[in-house]
């Protein structure tokens, strides 16, 4: 299930954290993202590559081409791949953004 996160809030955590919260915000995503496309989630390992160099390349390869997937080509892997190089924040801002817009879709369940 995708959770709906508040951007503003999550700033402030990121800040409070001094960027751990971020770490946890890359796991977490990639994780639901992989989760709700119904595939294999090996989210902690590709978290684990964020920090070893030349790896952390193709970790961010991955969660482009997963926010490709979910997003059905609205966010090219290419375009999210190198703003995840360049200009991360962008990433978190879009990304965050749809997430949002699936969680709100999700069918909630009713109370009998």
């Amino acid at each position: 299930m995708v959770r709906r996160r508040n951007l503003l809030g999550q700033f402030v955590v990121y800040v409070v954290t001094l960027g751990f919260y971020g770490i946890y915000w890359f796991y977490s995503t990639l994780d639901e993202m992989v989760t709700y496309r119904g595939e294999r989630a090996e989210s902690c390992l590709w978290t684990i590559a964020l920090f070893i160099p030349i790896v952390n390349l193709f970790a961010l390869w991955k969660y482009a081409s997963t926010v490709d997937k979910v997003t059905n080509g609205k966010y090219p892997s290419i375009l999210m791949w190198l703003l995840g190089i360049f200009v991360f924040p962008a990433v978190w801002v879009l990304v965050q953004l749809e997430l949002n817009s699936i969680a709100d879709n999700q069918s909630t369940p009713t109370a009998a």
